[in-house]
């Protein structure tokens, strides 16, 4: 469009800023653009805020052409234009030429001086809505209202602020981030001061349980209801048709309700005389199931309960705190910030072009890092991964363990290297291919681990070392199902591992993976020997067994979340444990050094992949990396021992002890 744009010098680090002319609100949007050095210390306003898809039904004028632009952008300008004066703004989507790729990439390379020399970077959450003005007003004032902010209403209006948009992308860390004077975020007509605004967010962690315990208060009220005189005489008289009623189902939705004592509340002294109740009052219960099901999934307040679960898959749970340690450590510390730690704290933000997760954030890392990551939209996404990752390992030494979190399912014959973390995906527990729940034992901990990894000029090969567990001699894929199915399958894994794996520690602790750090839950209630022992049926008579079951059901959850869709494997070397599900006999699971999880390793040849490298010879033998595993300790009395004096020595640890380290070469 050169009616529109004139040429920028990249040698003279020019950018454009655009100036709004001034209008009511309605009035149709003109802009005039100005081409300005960043030496020369020009004036403006940088505006962060998300571009979205939907165009907006008119187009702006800038210098007297129409351009097209978003309804988001169009709507903030709207919000922003003064109605007297001009107001000078620097704004990506119209400053930067997007039709030309080449002064896209040069523009990236500006991006963290165009932010932080802003006298102010303007964060647009987007148009007033959801009472989002009543939150926005408790922060703005002068005096926060603390008050309002423990509220349920306020924790509603929050909550729906923070899944605007702007709180997932991830260009806008360093917008917000580097601005070197404060950022104030808008809402509608009302702005905040940035400090103001995450103040308010703390709170909202802090308060996170009013709404949990509307949510359950509502629930036992209306199921305390249920068994009183009126309510069941009032059920007695419809006529319900009998369908299948899981009276697994009912305890569950009555422990979740009421808590463990939960047989008090129905006046019956045993699950038996539970179970007897809910066959001959069948109606009666099918009716008081379906208020369970309304309380717990279907009512306005269960419905604002899982959407506040909902949230911390969508935003990053301690996002506020990185943003707040971003700052602090980049504006007033004066210090850059490693590729690791920024992508630990961002991974579950998103971008349209896959490119922008590693391009996004470069203006939070080191001049050197900057400059070892080419910027170029003409190449495919890998031409920026590899790179980025082979900087990550060369300079940042616990960076590898990247990929023990941004891993997803990705073919075995490919060019592509399988130490290069997927920088496009988000570290996503439900994943079964992700191996983000697979810890909690001796390998995860922070043992002070030889480090030489390294990437090979060529950028084909991982040379790294590690200890191997052994290899793969036999797999049990894990498939979900009822109770039955689920402990027929434990069965078969507990007669592997007492046949091959000895010294393993107990089966139900390798198969809970990340729940083993949390000796909060290990202590509460019946131990987790006695709950797997009731789940397997081995403790005693029924009325000794009926009151466990409950604990026994979250046993088998808890495993639920690490097994179902993965593989139980046990080795060689007498290790057993859960992978991904690509692990096949015959791989090698070990630790490299630096990764956190195990890793899956299966032999190949640089010829099966088509690529050269320059890392081969006699005696060396390359593997891909085709998942990661967690692996039983074979002692954790000394583990935990080792644990207090801080993971001096990793060799003298029973599961590492007399293991000679070995050289891999990943391809």
């Amino acid at each position: 469009m050169p009616n529109i744009y004139q040429h920028l010098d990249s040698k003279l680090a020019q950018i454009r800023t655009l100036s709004i002319l001034p209008g009511e609100f309605d009035d149709p949007i003109h802009v005039a653009l100005q081409i300005e050095p960043l030496d020369d210390s020009p004036q403006y306003e940088a505006l962060s805020y998300v571009w979205g898809q939907e165009l907006a039904p008119l187009p702006a004028v800038v210098n007297g052409t129409e351009l097209q632009i978003t309804q988001n952008l169009d709507i903030a300008l709207r919000h922003l234009r003064h109605p007297h004066t001009n107001r000078v703004l620097w704004v990506d989507a119209i400053c930067i030429d997007q039709s030309n790729i080449a002064e896209r990439a040069d523009q990236v390379k500006l991006m963290h001086r165009i932010y932080h020399d802003a006298s102010t970077v303007l964060i647009w959450l987007g148009p007033a809505a959801d009472d989002s003005d009543l939150a926005m007003r408790s922060i703005a004032g002068e005096k926060f209202d603390k008050e309002y902010w423990q509220t349920y209403d306020f924790q509603i209006q929050f909550m729906e602020i923070l899944y605007r948009p702007w709180f997932t992308r991830i260009w806008v860390i360093q917008e917000f981030v580097l601005g070197k004077n404060h950022p104030r975020i808008g809402c509608g007509t009302v702005w905040a001061h940035w400090l103001g605004f995450i103040n308010a967010w703390l709170h909202f962690e802090d308060n996170a349980r009013v709404i949990d315990e509307e949510y359950r208060r509502q629930y036992v009220v209306a199921l305390s209801e249920t068994f009183q005189t009126p309510w069941v005489q009032q059920a007695n008289r419809k006529t319900v048709e009998r369908e299948a009623l899981s009276k697994d189902r009912i305890f569950q939705c009555l422990q979740n309700c009421f808590g463990e004592d939960y047989l008090r509340h129905t006046a019956h002294s045993t699950l038996s005389d539970l179970s007897l109740d809910i066959q001959v009052n069948y109606g009666l219960w099918a009716a008081r199931y379906a208020i369970m099901q309304s309380c717990q999934y279907e009512s306005p307040v269960a419905k604002t309960y899982w959407r506040r679960l909902e949230l911390n898959r969508v935003v990053p749970l301690t996002y506020h705190k990185f943003l707040m340690h971003a700052r602090g450590t980049i504006l007033l510390q004066k210090k850059s910030m490693s590729f690791e730690e920024v992508l630990k704290g961002t991974m579950n933000l998103r971008s349209t072009d896959p490119r922008d997760k590693i391009y996004g954030i470069l203006g939070l890392v080191s001049d050197k890092a900057r400059e070892s990551i080419p910027i170029d939209y003409c190449q495919a996404p890998e031409w920026t991964f590899v790179p980025t990752m082979a900087y990550i390992i060369r300079h940042e030494p616990s960076g590898v363990s990247l990929l023990g979190l941004l891993w997803a399912k990705r073919p075995f014959k490919t060019r592509f290297p399988s130490w290069v973390a997927d920088f496009t995906i988000s570290a996503d527990y439900t994943d079964k291919h992700s191996p983000v729940l697979l810890r909690g034992s001796c390998v995860n901990s922070s043992w002070r681990w030889p480090q030489d990894n390294n990437v090979t000029q060529d950028l084909t090969t991982l040379s790294a070392s590690g200890i191997s567990f052994g290899t793969v001699k036999a797999v049990v894929p894990f498939v979900n199902g009822d109770r039955q199915t689920f402990v027929m399958q434990l069965r078969a894994i507990e007669t592997l591992v007492k046949r091959v794996c000895p010294l393993s520690e107990p089966l139900w602790r390798t198969l809970i993976g990340a729940r083993n750090t949390d000796p909060n839950l290990l202590n509460s209630g019946l131990s987790f020997d006695q709950r797997f022992e009731v789940l397997m049926g081995r403790s005693g008579s029924y009325d000794q067994l009926e009151p466990a079951l409950p604990f026994a059901d979250q046993l088998r959850e808890f495993m639920g979340y690490i097994m179902n869709g993965r593989s139980f494997f046990v080795t060689d070397e007498g290790f057993a444990g859960v992978s991904t599900p690509e692990i096949q006999v015959g791989d090698t699971v070990a630790i490299v050094f630096g990764m956190i999880r195990p890793t899956v390793l299966r032999e190949v040849t640089p010829d099966e992949l088509g690529i050269k490298t320059g890392l081969e010879g006699e005696g060396i033998r390359h593997h891909r990396i085709t998942g990661f595993a967690y692996v039983g300790c074979h002692n954790r009395e000394e583990f935990e021992a080792q644990e207090k004096e801080g993971f001096q020595d990793w060799t003298k640890h029973q599961c590492f002890r007399n293991k000679e380290v070995v050289k891999f070469s990943i391809l």
